[in-house]
C-alpha cells in the first residue's frame, strides 16, 4: 500500500503528462512483476499478457486520471479519485478477466483483520477502495500540508468507521464449534499417473490417513483437488478412500481427477458421509490453458450447513456468494497450487470466507493446508511437504446468518464506477465552465 507513495507526490504536480504516463507504466509493470514471475513457467503467455500489459496500463490511466482531476486549491477530490478509480477499473478488469479477482489490492489487508471486515459489506472492492485511499491521503499530506486537516478528516472518517466496524464484528462469537482435520501427500500429486497400480497405490495412502484420524473424529476430513485418479477400466481408486470413511464413520471430501468414457476430464470433488450415497460435485473455473480437457460443472454443492468448492472456485466471488445466500457455514475446498502462490491462495479463499460469513477448510497440495473462521481468523495452518505427508487437525467455530455482501453483491463495486463516471463528467463541465468564462483551464 505505500509503494504509490512517492510517485504520487511525483506525477500529481508535475508538468509533463507523457513523462507521467510512460513512468506510471513501467511502475506498473514492476508492481506486477511478483505475479508475472510466479507463474511464467506455469500459465499461458496469452493470459500473462493480461498481467503485463493490461493493468500497467489500467494503473497508468488512475494516475493520470487522478492528476487531470487534482487541484492545490481543492485536493480532496485527487483524495476521492485516487481510490474510485483504482477500484472501479479493477473491479471491471475482474468482472472481464478468466482468473477472477486473483492479485487484487485488496487482499493485502486480509492480515489486519479489523479492516478486512469491510469484505463482509463490500467484498475486496471495500479493500481495495482502502488500500488506496491511505497512500493517496499520504501523498496530500506531502504535497499539500495546508489542507492536512481537511485531508485528515475526509482520509481519517471512513478509516475509523472501517476499523470500529470491523473490531465489533470480531467480538461476536460463534453458534457451534467443528472438528476438521485436512491432509496432502504432495508426492503422489500427479495428474499424468499411467497405471493402475500407482493409482491404487496412492489412493490407499490416502485412506491410511483417514485411518490415522479416527482417534481424533473429525466431523470431515478434507483431501486435496485431484489427489485421486479414475480411469475407465480400471479398479475405482476412490473406493479406498470411500471404504476408510465408511469404516472410520468419518465424513470425507476427496478431490479426483477422472477420466470419463469419452475421454474428457472431470476435475471433482466426491463427498462421502457414513451410510450415505457419494454426493459429487465438478469444479466450475477451470485453469485456462491448463485444463483444456475438463468439463465444467454447473451447480453449488450444499449440504445442509456444509458446502464444497474446488481450488480456482475461490477466485469467483459471485459464484461463491451462493454458499453464503444457501446459509453455508462450512466450506470444503479442495485445492492444488504453485507452491509459490500458496499464501495468497489461501488468503483469497480466506476472504470468500468474511465476505459470506463461513469458515473455510481448504487443503491446497503444493501449498498450505489452512483452516479460518467466518472473520478471517487462520485457526491452523501448515505448509504442505514433497517428501512427506501432512496432516492437520484444527476446530472450527460455526456461525448461522448471513452477511451484507451475500445479500446485496458487488454493490459497491458498481457504486465506485458509478463514482468514477460522475469525477471524470464533473472535469469536463468544470472545463467547459472555465472556457465559458473566458477563463483558461488549469493545465494537467
Amino acid at each position: 500500500m505505500i509503494a504509490p507513495i512517492p510517485w504520487l507526490v511525483y506525477a500529481l504536480p508535475a508538468r509533463s503528462v507523457w513523462v507521467v504516463a510512460v513512468l506510471s507504466f513501467v511502475a506498473g509493470t514492476v508492481g506486477r512483476l511478483g505475479l508475472i514471475l510466479t507463474y511464467i513457467s506455469v500459465i499461458p503467455l496469452a493470459a500473462l499478457l493480461l498481467w503485463v500489459v493490461f493493468l500497467p496500463l489500467s494503473f497508468m490511466a488512475v494516475v493520470l486520471l487522478t492528476r487531470w482531476l487534482y487541484r492545490p486549491d481543492a485536493p480532496w477530490l485527487a483524495l476521492l479519485a485516487y481510490p474510485v478509480f483504482s477500484t472501479a477499473s479493477e473491479f471491471l478488469f475482474n468482472l472481464a478477466s478468466p482468473h477472477g479477482i486473483f492479485g487484487s489490492l485488496g487482499y493485502a489487508l486480509t492480515d489486519f483483520l479489523p479492516l478486512m471486515q469491510a469484505a463482509s459489506v463490500g467484498g475486496v472492492a471495500a479493500l481495495t477502495f482502502i488500500g488506496s485511499l491511505i497512500p493517496m491521503a499520504a501523498a496530500l499530506f506531502i504535497i499539500a500540508p495546508r489542507s492536512w486537516k481537511s485531508t485528515a478528516l475526509l482520509a481519517g472518517l471512513p478509516l475509523l468507521a472501517a476499523v470500529v466496524f470491523g473490531a465489533t464484528r470480531l467480538m461476536h462469537g460463534y453458534d457451534r464449534e467443528m472438528v476438521v482435520a485436512l491432509a496432502a501427500i504432495d508426492a503422489t500429486q500427479n495428474d499424468d499417473v499411467r497405471d493402475e497400480a500407482t493409482a491404487v497405490q496412492n489412493a490407499q495412502a490416502y485412506a491410511a490417513l483417514i485411518d490415522g484420524f479416527a482417534d481424533k473424529k473429525p466431523d470431515f476430513v478434507v483431501l486435496p483437488e485431484k489427489s485421486v485418479i479414475r480411469k475407465p477400466g480400471w479398479r475405482d481408486a476412490g473406493a479406498s478412500v470411500r471404504e476408510a470413511a465408511e469404516r472410520n464413520g468419518m465424513s470425507v471430501v476427496s478431490g479426483l481427477n477422472e477420466t470419463l468414457a469419452d475421454g474428457q476430464h472431470a476435475n471433482v470433488a466426491e463427498l462421502y458421509r457414513p451410510a450415505q450415497p457419494p454426493r459429487r460435485y465438478l469444479k466450475r473455473k477451470l485453469i485456462p490453458g491448463l485444463e483444456w480437457e475438463f468439463i465444467t460443472g454447473a451447480d453449488s454443492l450444499v449440504a445442509g450447513n456444509i458446502g464444497v468448492a474446488i481450488c480456482k472456485d475461490m477466485d469467483f466471488p459471485a459464484l461463491i456468494r451462493d454458499y453464503g445466500r444457501q446459509g453455508v457455514e462450512l466450506l470444503l475446498v479442495p485445492a492444488w497450487d504453485f507452491r509459490a502462490d500458496a499464501r495468497l491462495h489461501s488468503r483469497m479463499a480466506v476472504m470468500r470466507g468474511v465476505e459470506n460469513g463461513f469458515a473455510v477448510a481448504r487443503a491446497g497440495a503444493n501449498g498450505m493446508l489452512t483452516v479460518s473462521d467466518a472473520y478471517g481468523r487462520i485457526l491452523a495452518e501448515q505448509p504442505t511437504s514433497s517428501d512427506r505427508a501432512v496432516v492437520m487437525n484444527a476446530t472450527v467455530g460455526l456461525q448461522a446468518g448471513r452477511t451484507l455482501y451475500s445479500r446485496i453483491g458487488d454493490a459497491f463495486g458498481w457504486l465506485t464506477v458509478v463514482g468514477a463516471t460522475l469525477l471524470i463528467v464533473s472535469r469536463f463541465r468544470f472545463l467547459s465552465t472555465k472556457r465559458v468564462d473566458g477563463r483558461s483551464p488549469q493545465p494537467s
